[in-house]
């Protein structure tokens, strides 16, 4: 019984991370902003490590900001909302909705809903190996002092919040 739960619950984490919201039909606001490796802003492509494309999608009440960072070789390494973006220091800048980043090769790394800046509710984790590890954040903090991991091979395992730098 226990298995047939854990695949069910796979299966279901397989099917919403297809259902990401992308940022897609966006009207580019402003010139590209470039970030060095250290979230400060820089002058130029070659010195950069990452860099910014701001948008805004939808209209009326329905318009909202977003954005796109691409790693300098043009793979995708974020996008989602924003309410306000630091030019000088990314380090400021306040993400708001739902944001997905990606690893250098594309495949998904980091998925959750920000409000103000913090983040809120479920954040899922792709892990190199092929588990996916899952924290939930309420206010900015995590709920727990551990987050859940679902190995590949459809093991699950508590580890302590301490450890999930090391997965990022």
């Amino acid at each position: 019984m226990k298995r047939i739960l854990l695949i069910s619950v796979m299966a279901l984490m397989t099917i919403a991370s297809f259902g990401r919201k992308h940022v897609e039909n966006a009207t580019v606001v402003a010139d590209t902003i470039y970030y060095a490796a250290n979230m400060m802003n820089v002058a130029s492509a070659d010195q950069a490590s990452y860099y910014r494309l701001l948008m805004t999608t939808g209209q009326g009440i329905h318009k909202e900001d977003v954005f796109q960072d691409f790693y300098m070789n043009g793979n995708l390494k974020a996008e989602g909302g924003y309410s306000f973006v630091d030019l000088g220091n990314d380090a400021n800048t306040i993400l708001n909705g739902e944001v997905t980043t990606y690893y250098i090769n594309g495949k998904e790394k980091w998925h959750g809903n920000y409000v103000n800046g913090k983040r809120e509710g479920y954040f899922t984790l792709q892990m190199r190996d092929g588990g996916v590890a899952v924290i939930q954040f309420v206010g900015g903090k995590s709920v727990h002092n551990y987050f859940m991991i679902t190995h590949k091979d459809g093991s699950m395992e508590k580890k302590p919040l301490s450890e999930i730098k090391s997965l990022l």
